[in-house]
């Protein structure tokens, strides 16, 4: 058994690099692995967190495949530099824009996209606005059907409401969450099953002055994305590209229903439901990096490798 488990893994980890790129004067910080002219593979990540929660999956990936990959932090998440809401719109669409010229500046023309959370929204801008780019899709425990996104379905609750008409008593709410955040030891509760030194990366970008306001601006935004709902199954039913859902079971936000969903649209998606909360790749990296690894071979995006010979 010990054997086996040691064969499914790759030998060592790849490092990663680490860089920041000017996007219209927002220094955006990335992680990055493997040969820039391989095939590509752009992660998208969730709230509150960043490309932080992609670094064991990307490790793995471009230790065992001939793959590129990427991922970003968003402005104000993460190692990225934080704006003030009156210079940058922390709106969906500003994002997808900010990530579109990241993706210019590094020459990245044509990838696969991993999208978690709020990169599914980011990532299906992307989507729509060039889909030729597009060479395969992965979504983790992000939602385009209310299926699986049971604290929207009621359109007289209070998000709903609150994205036509903001609540300033749902924003104050949400600044206080963030502000209780406080340095992870003894005692401490992981509530999302992240580590520690994720949360407090998570935490402390948050708390950067100026950001908690940005970040319920986005909030506010994401009526947005749900408007979009009808517009982004319907390219999903058009596009070309592979599509596999991974899903965290656990996962109380963002439910199961809405994997199962994505194949109204797509009938041959591939699902797996996997034994892991909303954070899937930070709880079991070893594993998404497998299914992945073997979902972009077998569609072709990374070629096979020839097995080993005997001298």
């Amino acid at each position: 058994m010990l054997a086996a488990a040691a064969a499914a893994a790759p030998a060592h980890a790849a490092t990663l690099r680490h860089g920041w790129q000017s996007v219209d004067g927002v220094h955006i910080f990335y992680r990055e692995g493997g040969p820039p002219e391989a095939p590509t593979v752009v992660f998208l990540p969730g709230n509150p967190l960043s490309s932080i929660q992609y670094e064991k999956v990307m490790e793995d990936l471009a230790a065992v495949q001939s793959l590129h990959v990427i991922s970003l932090d968003y402005p104000s998440f993460g190692y990225s530099d934080a704006p003030s809401p009156g210079t940058y719109a922390y709106t969906f669409d500003h994002l997808a824009e900010t990530v579109r010229d990241f993706l210019k500046a590094r020459g990245i023309a044509r990838y696969a996209l991993y999208m978690q959370d709020y990169g599914v929204p980011v990532g299906f801008r992307l989507i729509c606005a060039n889909p030729t780019a597009i060479t395969a899709i992965v979504v983790q425990n992000g939602v385009i059907h209310l299926d699986g996104f049971p604290a929207a379905q009621d359109p007289h609750g209070e998000l709903r409401s609150h994205w036509v008409q903001r609540n300033a008593g749902l924003d104050s709410r949400r600044a206080a969450y963030a502000r209780s955040l406080g340095y992870p030891q003894a005692g401490w509760n992981d509530e999302e099953q992240v580590g520690p030194d994720v949360m407090w990366l998570a935490a402390s970008a948050e708390q950067r002055p100026g950001v908690i306001e940005a970040r319920n601006d986005l909030w506010f935004d994401y009526g947005s994305n749900v408007a979009r709902y009808p517009a982004w199954q319907a390219q999903l039913r058009r596009i070309k590209a592979p599509l596999l859902v991974l899903w965290g079971k656990r996962d109380s936000y963002f439910t199961t229903p809405g994997a199962y969903a994505y194949r109204r649209d797509v009938p041959s998606a591939e699902v797996h439901i996997l034994d892991a909360d909303h954070f899937a790749t930070l709880q079991i990296p070893d594993r998404i990096a497998a299914l992945l690894g073997d979902f972009l071979q077998r569609h072709h995006i990374v070629p096979t490798k020839a097995p080993a010979t005997g001298g």
